[in-house]
């Protein structure tokens, strides 16, 4: 019995030897490959759908749901374009490659995107490479910052900014990153991500002379389009669906952003798996080919991301010990999450090394911070370190969008008249909702509120973590 199995074994092993040999030889000459996959094994076909209802379901939930943190950034940027783009009865409408400025900061009713600033004056424009190279002219300023701050459709953000470039200006050629082309002399090429950019232009402004200024800058940015391209829907780019809540209103805006703008190199397994749920098929995405079944699971898995990426916002960056979070923000890579997050609680979040910034929704001890049951105060001991300017701005906790108080105060900064600082250099802000004897008051809502601090060119000890801000305190007894 053990004889016979031997001699079994040794025949298999001599059936196996010629196999052997030749893997050993072709490993050994440096010339063995793989086989490749017949076309019908490539991963972008249709994967196995399982038949049983219930395991068909949870699959399409879980990608549903995985799609959902993925495409969120785009979504929401999309939104954006497509009212200044293609919606022609929108207020923000003006086509691609053309600039809508803001010729004043920004106030209680700014609707552009969430938690603005009010320390400069914003400018947008989206920029279509569909059809070829744009061209940004950008001119000396003796502005005291500014910055052009470039996002592809996903979010991820660069500048062309007094950091990057210098006051000095310089003309540069955006263009699609597979581009080969030669550009003419004199200007720099600026490769993009994705063939549908947004530009946010942020011009210095505080005085009414800086506000002029600022003005003047707007003006004399120049987008140059190629000739024959027109502004709006004359692009290379399809005129897309209007954005409509909900999972099936968002696939159809994924499925249009990545057949327009693709995605990162290394992301092809990942996109590929949204195959099963309409998304990059043989034909753009449509609904009425989802079973009742399938279209439930769908609506499931949104439902469920889009819930816990709304509860994630409190989990913006890393905690300072003293209440505040420093905002990790502008470096994504495959974190889908924060990229997604961030991009809900607020468009236009840019680097560290440009904006620096710090956010919180509760005091010293971990109390939310409310103006109708308390007062506050933030001491600066030592102001936040910058080469350019700081702030610290209040918004409504409710609607993320500026307080509006009788005073059209929104924030303290450097730059607020008659801002008083104590013999040690340190300053205190006290934040209420009714005006104390004195100080330093930035006005609170009758409700919960968040603050933030910005720290535009910030120094070494604030990238680095030396300078923190400090807790905001509650105050006790009468005002």
């Amino acid at each position: 019995m053990i004889a016979g199995r031997y001699a079994r074994a040794a025949k298999s092993l001599l059936l196996l030897l010629p196999l052997l040999a030749s893997t050993s030889l072709h490993g050994q000459a440096g010339n063995f490959a793989a086989p490749e996959a017949p076309a019908t094994q490539s991963g972008y076909g249709e994967d196995l759908l399982p038949r049983d209802e219930k395991d068909r379901a949870a699959l399409l939930h879980t990608i549903a749901f995985d799609a959902t943190v993925y495409g969120m950034s785009a979504y929401l940027h999309y939104e954006q374009l497509y009212r200044q783009v293609f919606d022609r009865g929108s207020d923000n409408y003006t086509g691609f490659n053309r600039f809508a400025h803001d010729r004043n900061l920004a106030g209680p009713d700014y609707a552009t995107f969430k938690v603005p600033n009010t320390d400069t004056l914003y400018s947008t424009a989206w920029i279509d490479l569909s059809k070829g190279p744009v061209e940004i002219d950008i001119p000396a300023t003796q502005l005291k910052y500014f910055t052009l701050n470039i996002f592809d459709i996903f979010g991820n953000p660069s500048n062309l900014s007094d950091r990057t470039i210098g006051f000095e200006g310089g003309r540069f050629l955006l263009v699609p990153r597979d581009w080969s082309g030669t550009p003419p002399e004199g200007v720099r090429i600026y490769r993009a991500a994705t063939p549908q950019l947004w530009i946010l232009m942020r011009a210095f402004a505080q005085s009414d002379s800086d506000v002029q200024k600022a003005r003047a800058f707007q003006d004399a940015v120049r987008i140059i389009v190629p000739q024959g391209v027109g502004m709006a829907n004359e692009s290379g780019i399809p005129a897309p669906p209007p954005p409509a809540p909900g999972a099936i209103g968002y696939l159809r805006v994924l499925d249009y952003v990545l057949r327009a703008d693709g995605w990162q190199p290394g992301e092809d397994a990942l996109v590929s798996r949204f195959r099963p749920i309409g998304i990059l098929g043989d034909k753009e995405f449509d609904p009425d080919a989802l079973s009742p079944s399938a279209r439930a699971a769908i609506e499931s898995g949104y439902t469920a991301a889009l819930a816990m990426l709304t509860r994630a916002k409190s989990q913006l960056g890393e905690p300072t010990g003293t209440g505040w979070m420093k905002v990790n923000k502008g470096v994504y890579g495959f974190n889908y999450v924060r990229r997604s997050v961030i991009n809900i609680a607020g468009l236009g979040a840019n680097v560290r090394e440009e904006n620096a910034s710090y956010t919180t929704f509760v005091d010293g001890k971990g109390a939310v911070l409310d103006g109708a049951s308390s007062r506050y105060t933030l001491r600066l001991q030592t102001p936040p370190p910058v080469n350019s300017f700081w702030s610290v701005t209040l918004y409504d906790a409710k609607t993320f969008a500026l307080y509006p108080n009788p005073l059209n105060r929104y924030l303290i900064s450097d730059r607020t008249k008659g801002l008083k600082v104590q013999k040690d250099g340190s300053i205190d802000i006290r934040i209420q909702h009714k005006a104390p004897v004195g100080g330093n008051w930035l006005p609170a809502p009758a409700g919960p509120f968040f603050v933030v601090i910005r720290a535009y060119g910030p120094k070494p000890e604030m990238l680095n973590g030396h300078w923190l801000p400090p807790a905001i305190t509650q105050e006790q007894g009468g005002r």
